[in-house]
């Protein structure tokens, strides 16, 4: 029954149903709670809830500004926009957004309390470090959006290491991209080429290396590009437009294409041997 919530109020967001998703996964949390359903099931029911708040203060901030910002084309390589701090929820005075990253605290304190116990099957082990590193990874987006870098990274990482126990490599890559590019918001280039190298190990033979790599080459670029070596920003783009046309990553095809051909004039391959 739980489950079967979880995916119709999927499907409700998918739709834009937001409000009819938030009634039933409030509901579903309400009955998680009643039934002492697994920590995994009810952690990943308020990552639902907590998706639906964000998706109604985009839409909130969206209304409010006249549909000029609230949106966000969502997906690996692109930025979100800020959420709508002032879009105010229907509970209390809470806004959306605080709503949002209660849900996501509420279900981090549930899966903590079985991280480590005695006598859990790898499974459940598993599980357990799996949907924790995914509450950590989206509370940490909210509070990059926020621009509290302080506790996205500290979010960020905490879920790193979750994805690590996991040994999801996939996951550990993606959440190393994403703390690299708080330090590219805050404009800490160096730091952020430091995760971005940690990323590049741990997406090499990935399942999704391809989707993930070009991301993270772009970002290595982007780096790069802002401390002025461009012939570096140019070998990664090289790199990043390499995967982003495996997985068909437009987004950041365009980008690397314009940077490219832009600085064409700083290539270092002599054209005439293809003459």
């Amino acid at each position: 029954m739980v489950m079967r919530s979880v995916e119709n109020a999927r499907t409700a967001l998918d739709d834009g149903k937001t409000d009819a998703a938030i009634k039933m996964m409030k509901s579903t949390d309400a009955l998680c709670s009643r039934v002492v359903a697994p920590p995994t099931v009810h952690g990943l029911a308020l990552r639902i809830l907590a998706d639906a708040y964000v998706q109604k203060a985009t839409e909130r901030s969206a209304n409010d500004d006249g549909g000029e910002n609230g949106t966000s084309s969502g997906g690996e390589t692109t930025e979100g926009t800020k959420e709508g701090d002032d879009a105010e929820g229907d509970d209390g005075n809470a806004s959306y957004v605080e709503m949002a990253k209660g849900a996501l605290k509420k279900g981090i304190e549930i899966c903590k309390v079985h991280e480590g116990k005695a006598g859990m099957p790898p499974f459940m082990v598993a599980d357990l470090a799996g949907r924790l590193g995914d509450l950590y990874a989206a509370l940490g987006e909210i509070f990059r959006e926020e621009k509290n870098y302080k506790e996205a990274l500290r979010s960020l990482r905490l879920g790193c290491s979750r994805f690590e126990k996991l040994g999801s490599n996939d996951f550990v890559a993606a959440t190393l991209n994403r703390v690299a590019f708080c330090y590219m918001e805050k404009e800490q280039w160096n730091e952020a080429l430091s995760e971005i190298a940690d990323a590049e190990r741990a997406a090499s033979g990935a399942e999704a290396e391809s989707a993930i790599l070009s991301t993270t080459f772009s970002y290595k670029a982007r780096c790069y590009k802002a401390l002025d070596k461009t012939s570096l920003a140019r070998t990664a783009f090289e790199s990043a437009l390499k995967f982003a046309m495996a997985s068909g990553n437009v987004d950041v095809c365009r980008e690397a294409e314009e940077f490219l051909a832009e600085t064409q004039s700083e290539s270092t391959v002599d054209d005439s041997a293809y003459l």
